[in-house]
């Protein structure tokens, strides 16, 4: 039973351009995904703010509400 085993090919030789332009088109692309982790970022702040302003609005509408029943409860609001 022959079997051939396939030589590894050593890796070619870069070239300093070739190097160069590399690692220029690697950090175009690491610039390209920090564009729009910046991006994402933004819109998670736009998001949290807005869930907040709910909250708030929540909380103030409860108070009123709990504000109410209250007076209504020691009957200071005239009838």
């Amino acid at each position: 039973m022959n079997v051939k085993h396939k030589r590894k090919q050593m890796p070619k030789k870069l070239t300093l351009t070739q190097k160069v332009d590399s690692l220029v088109s690697k950090l175009d692309e690491v610039h390209k995904d920090l564009e729009k982790n910046t991006r994402d970022i933004e819109e998670l702040k736009e998001q949290v703010n807005m869930g907040k302003g709910g909250i708030r609005a929540i909380f103030i509408f409860g108070a009123i509400i709990a504000a109410l029943f209250t007076a209504l409860k020691f009957g200071i609001i005239i009838k």
